[in-house]
């Protein structure tokens, strides 16, 4: 019984598994599977694999390479093996790169910054800029070059050049090209990393040229009571005894050297002669005295100690001193921040002169106009440096159109792309004919992206500032009358001064430093008392201020959010708060990140996020464009014209002048006096009068 129900049992197993294969189990469609596998790629899926570009052996083998040397310097910071107080000459070369920096450390493991004497040596700087980047966990990657540079290179020319500061990439595998002759402008977002690559390139973290000397303004001059502001400028001594050393060195190598070697050195010796001639001792007093009053110091301040001088005078102080040395390469970060009208509009002229190599970041137009050769964008998309031929407005115009080319190659690409990939999807399964088809477009698809994709075009921020209207206030809103105003124990800057102000005021105050615009707005706010007269304010009037030292009304040790909550909307939720801050720019990961750790626009932006929360009737807005880059300085101009209550401002920069300011006003002569016409030809007046004053000052 059980043997023919054994037997009965196998029989119908047998069966089932003829019949599984009659039905096609366990066989492979190939043209199904083909069909399945193009239907994925149209939908998207897999594209790493289908569409990997084919590498050649020397690039699997650099590419394992890197991958090791990856795996092993992140093993190495892991345990500890950078050191985190690396020395200045503590360079890594791997992989055809070198590196420079050290590992990401803690905020509590912060070193100070290192103070350094304006007189050291050359070497002495370049190991204290190297050794500043490690404190500031700033790392520097370029592509090393077979061929040697020519000793009297001038140009520079680096590739593969990255920057990374606490692990997050600023720039990435791009060119740095700077030629001699020329004048950069160096535009990019806040917070980008313009001032962290300027250190870069001043540490010479990157190969430049040994006879190419580089001066990086950033810091003021030292508070020193043993030194006129005369005196720092002139401090060139150690240089030209520097100069008269080398001069001597080259004479006798020469005469030791064949004739090529002598047509080299020969070169060498006519640069250090015309560099001692530059600074040559008999002319000196005269340039530097020149340089001084140009930038705003009167006979007396040029012999008066640079102790006596606040901070933004010691920082014209540098600024004097770099311009009377000359450096062949000459870096400067925001270089009008720290200048009255004035000063910019001599800066602007004694700069567009300038035949050497100048770089620097500066967010007006105007300025730009004026001085530069080239532009260099910091493409924040991209993390590349985008380079542009004339000044300003060229840039504009040259990336507009460049943008349009770009944008037709970029949609015109994508459109191909989504037609191939939707024949793809509709015809790659059914008969073979179809099938090959689709196969043959999948093939053209993989030879487009292996030849590279056009990127899509860098789109600037258009952010939407604004202020809420406070309501209205009945006239007069606030009235100086009969003002009068001295310091206690200095001379009077204001007499006998009266005007009102309303919510339809659009005012610009300009004038020389020391006349007087930042004592007028402290006077208006109840910050100063007048001497004489009165300050008459409506009892409802609600007043915001964006000062020189906005920092102030942050506490930066707080994030954005953190101060919000606690601080100035403690009663709205996180989700009231998120919105607000990324309106004015504070997004993402900006909005948890210490505010310490933010760059100087990025702190602007939250400072006018509270302002519209405080909700003014009156703006008054001190030197409100020095932190904003040029996306901010256009949205401050947007929200300052839909703003329904009076704005009053300090400001140098023309383009927010021009585009804002219904008055002029003129402090100067202890007077406020309203100017009949517009800031351009205001600022026409104003060069004028500079070089009017310049020349009689020259002829004493």
């Amino acid at each position: 019984m059980s043997k023919r129900y054994n037997e009965k049992r196998s029989k119908l197993a047998a069966a089932a598994v003829e019949k599984e294969l009659d039905q096609g189990y366990g066989k492979e469609d190939f043209e199904t599977n083909v069909a399945k596998d193009v239907r994925a790629a149209a939908m998207g899926e897999g594209d790493e694999e289908l569409f990997e570009k084919k590498l050649s052996k020397e690039e699997k083998k650099a590419l394992a390479k890197a991958k090791r040397e990856a795996k092993k310097k992140k093993k190495d910071e892991d345990s500890g093996t950078i050191a985190k107080n690396m020395s200045s000459n503590d360079v890594k070369e791997f992989d055809g790169y070198v590196a420079n920096g050290g590992r990401e450390e803690k905020k509590t493991d912060v070193l100070p910054p290192i103070v350094l004497d304006p007189n050291a040596s050359a070497e002495q700087k370049r190991e204290a800029a190297l050794e500043q980047l490690s404190r500031d966990n700033i790392i520097v990657t370029y592509e090393s070059r077979k061929d040697m540079m020519h000793a009297n290179a001038r140009n520079i020319n680096v590739s593969g050049v990255t920057v990374t500061f606490h692990g997050k990439p600023l720039i990435e595998d791009t060119d740095l090209v700077i030629n001699y002759g020329n004048r950069y402008g160096f535009i990019g977002p806040n917070g980008s990393g313009k001032s962290t690559i300027m250190k870069a390139i001043a540490a010479r973290a990157v190969p430049i040229p040994e006879n190419l000397d580089i001066y990086f303004l950033n810091s003021e001059y030292p508070a020193r009571d043993d030194i006129t502001a005369l005196e720092a400028v002139m401090e060139s001594n150690d240089e030209v005894r520097e100069l008269e050393a080398k001069a001597e060195a080259l004479n006798d190598a020469m005469a030791e050297a064949d004739e090529e070697q002598q047509a080299e050195i020969q070169s060498t010796l006519e640069g250090v002669y015309a560099r001692l001639d530059q600074l040559d001792a008999s002319s000196a007093e005269a340039r530097a005295t020149q340089i001084l009053f140009g930038l705003g110091f009167t006979t007396k301040m040029q012999h008066m100690k640079t102790k006596e001088f606040s901070g933004g005078w010691r920082m014209r102080v540098a600024l004097a001193r770099a311009l009377f040395i000359q450096p062949e390469f000459l870096l400067l970060d925001e270089p009008t921040n720290h200048l009255d009208m004035e000063a910019v509009l001599w800066l602007e002229d004694y700069l567009s002169n300038w035949d050497k190599i100048l770089f620097f970041v500066c967010h007006s137009q105007d300025f730009m106009n004026s001085v530069c050769t080239h532009i260099v964008r910091l493409d924040a998309t991209y993390k590349k440096l985008r380079y542009f031929s004339g000044n300003y407005d060229t840039y504009v115009q040259t990336r507009r159109d460049q943008d349009m080319v770009q944008w037709r190659q970029y949609e015109a690409e994508q459109r191909d792309i989504a037609e191939i990939k939707d024949f793809i999807a509709r015809f790659g399964h059914g008969t073979v004919k179809m099938v090959r088809q689709a196969q043959a477009r999948e093939k053209l698809l993989q030879k487009k992206l292996e030849a590279g994709l056009t990127e899509k075009p860098e789109v600037d921020p258009e952010w939407d500032w604004s202020f809420p209207d406070a309501g209205e206030l009945p006239v007069p809103v606030l009235q100086v009358e009969s003002l009068s105003f001295a310091y206690p124990g200095g001379v009077e800057l204001y007499s006998n001064v009266d005007f009102g102000v309303d919510l339809q005021t659009r005012v610009a105050l300009v004038g020389p430093n020391g006349a007087g615009k930042t004592t007028l707005i402290k006077l208006m706010t109840g910050d100063l008392l007048p001497t004489k007269g009165a300050v008459k304010k409506n009892m409802h009037l609600r007043i915001s201020r964006f000062t020189q030292h906005f920092e102030e009304k942050l506490d930066l040790s707080m994030t954005p959010l953190d101060f919000f909550k606690q601080k100035v909307m403690p009663e709205e939720p996180i989700e009231r708060i998120r919105p607000l801050l990324g309106r004015y720019g504070c997004t993402g990961a900006q909005q948890s990140q210490v505010m310490d750790q933010l760059s100087a626009g990025q702190k602007a932006r939250i400072v006018f996020a509270i302002i519209a929360h405080e909700k003014p009737h009156l703006l008054m807005l001190d030197e409100p464009t020095n932190p904003l880059d040029m996306e901010s300085i256009d949205a401050l101009a947007r929200c300052i014209n839909k703003f329904k209550g009076g704005v009053i401002m300090v400001s140098h920069d023309m383009r927010l002048i021009s585009q804002c300011a219904e008055a002029i006003y003129i402090c100067d002569n202890k007077k406020v006096t309203r100017y009949d016409g517009d800031i351009m030809k205001f600022k026409l007046l104003e060069k004028k009068r500079n070089e009017k004053k310049l020349a009689q000052h020259m002829n004493g």
